[in-house]
């Protein structure tokens, strides 16, 4: 007699939405996981897991991708001004007063947050990223670093030098799951043949790159001013657009602009809610998925958002263009769920392995706790609600569990690799003083 199949880890009885190309749900079915990939897809699998979770009729998800967030440390420090004095006033300076151990207090809460709010896969460009990687080493999470070089104003964030060492001391030390990228801030703060250089090393490393484009009006008037062409023109001509690369923003865009990045295979990381509280402007999505771009979603900073809830993100970018066109149809809310997944996963180049539910990619899965107020009527299979309830009205907080290849990061909403309550008195102290040391009440003209 054969024995019994034994998987890694079991989800019975869950209501699966695979965002799959076909858009597959599975109304009560179970998920297995072996070695870190999903192994089996059906109702009643036979065999048991080490780790069975029942789901309980929840819904089932692909973890989310969050494409665009930086490991940032003071949320709710510097708000309500627009993004060159908030940049150069207060962050950039801020930057440059940043240590080792300010990120490394930072990627606690944030990964912490990101595992809460069902996200498994982030981007982080900003500073430090090997504190920010060693966290990740710990959370389970998969991420993808971006080391934030700034040309000018020097010292503000790292420098093409520091980008090749953490490369080359972080390449390949968790496979699959951690990546080193190049990271670029953006046009105005870098030169151009930084883009190029960057655009050879990328290719050299086989890896990829990722930068802020056309975020707001004044940077697409000084490129112009600058460089006598729009940005995605000026990389473009250094050589610097293909599909290694994807750009976080693209709020002002042309026609053309536009047309190059879907030529070249660039990803654009929408991110709706920075947009806003920035005053940055709306970014065109409809016209870049009718020109074939790759488009995912971002939350960006918790400086400029102020949270890593995709699923708020998801609500406002929906929202954000109804409003903006005055169209209730457009951006319909399974395209919204489908940048949040497949999009964000096919903006990092990993969409062969992550952003749907399939025999043979990541098992990196979330649980919705779908039996809220806020989330009824929930109706069942075949006319359901459910990815409207998913869209606009959940929240980070009705995740229930979160799993990255298998492993279970949360269950039951309590994080099991990150001791937050442990790291709360850490973050504070570590706040305070990188707000002292970058003078930052002075420069907002809010000293006692």
């Amino acid at each position: 007699m054969a024995a019994e199949k034994e998987y890694d880890l079991i989800i019975r009885n869950g209501w699966l939405i695979t965002m799959d190309a076909a858009g597959t749900r599975y109304p009560s079915a179970d998920i297995a996981v072996e070695n870190g990939k999903i192994s089996a897809i059906g109702s009643s699998l036979p065999g048991s897991g080490k780790e069975e979770i029942d789901a309980k009729g929840n819904v089932v998800l692909p973890g989310l991708v969050d494409a665009h967030m930086h490991m940032t440390l003071l949320r709710g420090i510097g708000d309500d001004l627009p993004l060159m004095r908030w940049l150069y006033e207060v962050m950039f300076p801020k930057d440059a007063q940043i240590q080792a151990r300010h990120i490394h207090a930072a990627a606690i809460m944030n990964q912490a947050e990101l595992i809460r709010g069902g996200v498994t896969t982030f981007l982080d460009i900003f500073r430090f990223p090997s504190e920010s990687a060693a966290i990740a080493e710990q959370s389970g999470l998969r991420g993808v670093f971006c080391p934030q070089i700034i040309d000018e104003p020097a010292g503000a964030g790292e420098t093409l030098e520091s980008n090749l060492a953490f490369i080359e001391a972080w390449k390949d030390r968790v496979p699959e799951r951690l990546y080193t990228w190049f990271g670029p801030h953006a046009p105005y703060s870098n030169f151009p043949e930084t883009y190029a250089k960057i655009a050879e090393y990328a290719e050299h490393y086989d890896i990829g790159y990722h930068t802020h484009i056309c975020e707001t009006e004044d940077e697409v008037r000084q490129i112009k001013e600058k460089y006598g062409k729009s940005s995605v023109k000026l990389l473009d001509d250094v050589g610097a657009l293909n599909p290694r690369f994807s750009v976080a923003h693209g709020v002002h865009l042309s026609p053309e602009d536009i047309e190059l990045l879907a030529e070249r295979g660039v990803g654009v990381v929408h991110n709706p809610s920075s947009n806003m509280k920035l005053a940055s402007g709306v970014a065109p999505i409809p016209e870049l998925f009718a020109a074939g771009v790759k488009v995912g979603l971002g939350t960006d900073s918790n400086l400029s958002n102020n949270n890593l809830d995709m699923f708020e993100e998801m609500r406002i970018a929906a929202f954000l263009q109804k409003l903006y066109r005055k169209d209730p149809s457009v951006l319909p809310c399974e395209q919204v769920l489908r940048m949040a997944t497949m999009g964000s996963a096919s903006c990092l180049g990993m969409d062969h392995m992550i952003g749907s539910l399939e025999v043979g990619k990541r098992g990196d899965i979330i649980i919705m706790d779908m039996h809220q107020p806020h989330l009824y009527p929930l109706l069942p299979e075949p006319n359901t609600n459910v990815i409207e309830q998913l869209v606009y009205s959940a929240s980070a907080a009705d995740v229930w569990t979160t799993i990255v290849e298998g492993r279970v990061l949360m269950h039951e909403r309590q994080v099991r690799t990150l001791d937050w309550a442990a790291a709360q008195d850490l973050v504070v102290e570590m706040a305070q003083d990188l707000i002292s040391r970058s003078d930052i009440w002075r420069r907002l003209g809010r000293e006692a």
